[in-house]
């Protein structure tokens, strides 16, 4: 089979067969005389296995495994199920504390007893979701995503550009491989593929990298709402909100504190309303 008719076959896309091959979950054998990827009944079955624990939240690395028999599949279950269980806990907590905000009447919230009673719920065994160690996973793959730098040259010819890249990764302490040279350079850090290009302001030359393939980008399994949700905490809002929470403190005003209350509490309750239904 080549990579159109396993697509047509188990329904998964061919940047994703693809990135499971550089993950080396799939293994294809190569044609001798044209070198294209040839597949066989085996690696439909594979694919298919895959799409199977993906679509039940396992990882890559726990996928691997299994793949390799390094742990049977029936243990790596009951270990997975633990986990569900586990988040279903987590989400149970944040449903009942939902429903009490909807049942509370605005004016009279009580932020304290109600992150004391969030605080005395997962002393009990609850837990709530990890929005701080979620955030911190979608900023690491957005910084993935794009980023530039000042390079120490105008990059004026290919040898500039290669050795510009070559600067970055030592400063960053980051494995560089590059791929394919030039002015539109293809190269590997620490084994994640960007494409990059320079461009001229008035400080002179920014090298601008964006990733080859963003299914590698470990945000696949984020829903889209609470992508928008994470944006907006990297966007002005935040250092809107803590330049008045500032203010607020520093004039000990009453009407300083109402307005940064007005300001959190509708953005509290949408949070609290959209995550469990997106989890």
């Amino acid at each position: 089979m080549n990579i159109n008719e396993l697509e047509h076959l188990t329904g998964i896309t061919k940047q994703n067969i693809r990135f499971y091959e550089k993950k080396d979950l799939l293994h294809p054998a190569r044609n001798s005389e044209n070198n294209y990827r040839e597949y066989s009944q085996e690696d439909l079955t594979t694919l298919k296995i895959i799409k199977l624990l993906r679509k039940l939240d396992f990882s890559l690395e726990d996928i691997h495994k299994v793949l390799l028999d390094e742990i049977p599949l029936h243990e790596m279950l009951e270990q997975h199920l633990i986990e569900l269980q586990a988040r279903q806990q987590e989400l149970k907590a944040c449903i009942n504390v939902c429903k009490d905000l909807l049942e509370t009447d605005p004016d009279s919230l009580d932020l304290e007893a109600t992150l004391t009673k969030m605080d005395r719920i997962e002393q009990n065994g609850g837990k709530f979701m990890s929005i701080i160690e979620d955030y911190k996973r979608f900023s690491t793959a957005a910084r993935k995503r794009h980023f530039s730098f000042k390079p120490d040259s105008m990059v004026m010819n290919a040898t500039e550009f290669s050795e510009a890249l070559c600067q970055y990764a030592k400063e960053n302490d980051q494995k560089l491989v590059i791929l394919k040279g030039g002015m539109y350079p293809v190269f590997e850090l620490d084994g994640v593929e960007y494409t990059a290009q320079r461009a001229f302001d008035r400080f002179g030359a920014t090298i601008h990298c964006t990733i080859a393939h963003p299914e590698e980008d470990d945000m696949a399994d984020i829903p889209e709402k609470r992508k928008i949700l994470y944006r907006i905490l990297n966007g002005p809002f935040i250092l809107l909100l803590v330049i008045f929470i500032f203010m607020a403190i520093s004039r000990q005003s009453v009407g300083w504190a109402a307005l940064v209350a007005a300001m959190i509490f509708p953005y509290l309750i949408w949070m609290f309303w959209m995550f469990p239904k997106n989890k």
